[in-house]
């Protein structure tokens, strides 16, 4: 991508001894003052391991980077390496990162926002509806909303990756769901998501965008009609195609429009 500036590879964090990275991607050169910046949370399925790295397809973070943000990936520890808050924990240790700012980045503290796909979405809501957050606006695609109900791969019944990010710990599900945080203060939100999710299904989506709409929070649902969990109307086709660069350019008109003064 020789038209954008990358810096692979930071150390952000260590707890516990597992060592968190985060990429960063911007326009070439990147500007001299501050500009508004977005940080990208892998799906990392099922909160599993993830790879940050699929935040540099053309439709993710580049496609950002090209409209002129500055663009930030994170990794976060999954749920074999620790159990939930440690998620949120780590996407709050890396914003407080980017507010130190230890390299000289061209960050905007003042206009972030975050967004992420499936567990990525899912973190990325609980990051902007957490207390005192510093996000500005939310992306959130395909991801889960109130992990207490079921449906798709959300079992709660039996083993699932849900089980596995409160470690088991049932009566933990609310405090990590995010219609448990929505504020009548909250950031605006874009909510997209596939109407034959097979993974997350779309009530998910709406219930989330309900919430919202309830304490008068400015949130637009995007359904994506036909789409399965990776927003394709065939569900085992790769996480790709002209779908997924509609909702990168509908990510940054909504970023430009809440972020960008």
């Amino acid at each position: 991508m020789p038209d954008l500036t990358q810096i692979l590879d930071i150390s952000y964090a260590r707890p516990g001894g597992v060592e968190l990275c985060l990429d960063v991607v911007g326009p070439a050169p990147l500007p001299a003052g501050p500009v508004a910046t977005v940080v990208r949370i892998d799906g990392c399925p099922g909160w599993g391991p993830g790879d940050r790295s699929a935040a540099l397809a053309p439709f993710a973070n580049p496609a950002l980077a090209r409209a002129g943000f500055l663009t930030v990936a994170i990794s976060v520890r999954d749920s074999g390496q620790a159990v939930f808050p440690a998620q949120l924990d780590d996407v709050e240790s890396a914003l407080r990162w980017l507010r130190r700012n230890p390299l000289g980045l061209p960050v905007d503290p003042s206009s972030v926002g975050i967004w992420g796909q499936s567990a990525g979405g899912h973190l990325a809501a609980l990051a902007g509806l957490a207390d005192g957050s510093a996000v500005r606006a939310v992306v959130t695609v395909s991801g889960p909303s109130d992990l207490a109900r079921g449906g798709g791969a959300m079992s709660i019944d039996r083993p699932s990756p849900v089980t596995a990010l409160v470690g088991g710990h049932l009566e933990r599900l609310s405090a990590a769901s995010p219609v448990a945080h929505v504020r009548a203060d909250a950031p605006p939100f874009l909510i997209v998501h596939g109407t034959r999710d097979e993974t997350v299904p779309y009530d998910q989506a709406e219930r989330l965008h309900r919430a919202l709409c309830a304490e008068g929070v400015d949130s637009r649902l995007l359904p994506i009609s036909g789409g399965h969990h990776n927003l394709r109307r065939d569900p085992e086709a790769p996480y790709d195609g002209q779908v997924w660069r509609r909702v990168a350019n509908e990510a940054a008109r909504f970023f430009q429009r809440h972020l960008v003064a």
